[in-house]
């Protein structure tokens, strides 16, 4: 395995990491990924011949870390020991993904590490709270591994000077059919797969979630029989967002998405994953957008998005100061036997 360098404009890198049947794409753009081949069939979305146009403009946050808080926060507010934080609106009301000056549209300082069977890319920044309103400065380790064993591995770790909230996640979307053909054919399982509802502007509205093993009576679901059940609380849902966009609790920290190729297994030590199955892709006006609906999804480890708003002092994003942050999320993506 190797790894090398490509610049391009605009303050853009390249690190692209070859490993045989796969190859790996990393930029210091938003410490993203980029690309990730299996031959010649990309399982992510992105675009590495164009990078440099492509991302700073694209608002679907492709590959991006996000930080300082993955998802939304209702009415842009929290509070936290007593004292309301009131942070940019950039969502509607709510704020989202960290607000206007989060970390997946900043250039973050790097440096590679190539090791025995592994590539590791580690990323570094500070965010402050002069810039997102959140209390207290984070310092910021995003190491992304890439093995020998087609596993990608995302390690965040990170210091912050006051108590606050931290939920960092990457917006990797996936497709492992050829040419971004509709995910509608994939499958996702787990032992559990607990469902939270949505309620206006994407919000989870209960911790009670709707247990999808259970529905289906299926362990293994297809997407497409998510988007068209007849369950009247699962269409209702479908319906009012136009596919999922929903936090999920799963079973043992693993969940498998899989087609008739290939099979992407996930493991997190993150309490939710998000699915986001790319539902409404208008809204960037823009020759780079090839995307109809369905052309990928989202597996966002994470805190459930407005945790503090949820569950208060028990909000599992809470952060305390000078306290050593931890997490691990992998990829590892498997090709069948046909």
């Amino acid at each position: 395995m190797f790894a090398k360098v490509e610049s391009q404009s605009n303050g853009i890198d390249l690190i692209k990491i070859d490993n045989e049947e796969t190859k790996i794409v990393f930029t210091n753009y938003g410490a993203r990924i980029v690309s990730w081949k299996y031959d010649d069939n990309n399982i992510v979305l992105g675009n590495v011949v164009e990078a440099d146009e492509f991302y700073e403009e694209n608002p679907f946050h492709f590959g991006a870390t996000i930080g300082r808080y993955g998802g939304r926060i209702a009415n842009a507010t929290f509070e936290l020991d007593g004292k309301t934080y009131q942070l940019d609106a950039n969502n509607g009301e709510h704020n989202i993904h960290g607000g206007p000056e989060g970390i997946g549209t900043r250039f973050f300082d790097y440096e590679i590490e190539e090791q025995v069977g592994q590539v590791k890319v580690i990323f570094t920044t500070t965010i402050k709270s002069s810039d997102d309103h959140f209390p207290g400065d984070i310092d910021l380790e995003v190491i992304h591994t890439y093995d020998v064993d087609h596993k990608w591995t995302i390690e965040y770790k990170a210091t912050a000077t006051e108590k606050t909230l931290f939920n960092p996640m990457n917006h990797v979307y996936f497709n492992l059919n050829r040419d971004n053909n509709i995910i509608d054919n994939h499958s996702i399982s787990s032992s559990k797969l607990d469902m939270y509802l949505l309620g206006e502007d994407n919000i989870v509205e209960s911790m009670k979630p709707i247990d999808l093993v259970d529905t289906f009576n299926e362990k293994n679901i297809q997407f497409k029989d998510i988007f068209t059940s007849e369950h009247p609380v699962v269409k209702a849902q479908m319906e009012r967002f136009g596919g999922i966009d929903h936090p999920f609790d799963i079973g043992g920290n693993e969940m498998t998405v899989e087609n008739k190729r290939f099979l992407l297994t996930v493991n997190t030590d993150m309490p939710n994953v998000v699915i986001f199955t790319f539902n409404d892709t208008t809204s960037w006006q823009s020759d780079f957008n090839i995307y109809k609906a369905h052309s990928g999804f989202t597996l966002e480890t994470q805190c459930i998005p407005n945790d503090i708003n949820l569950m208060g002092e028990k909000a599992p994003s809470i952060l305390e100061a000078n306290q050593p942050y931890y997490s691990k999320t992998s990829y590892k993506i498997f090709e069948k036997e046909l």
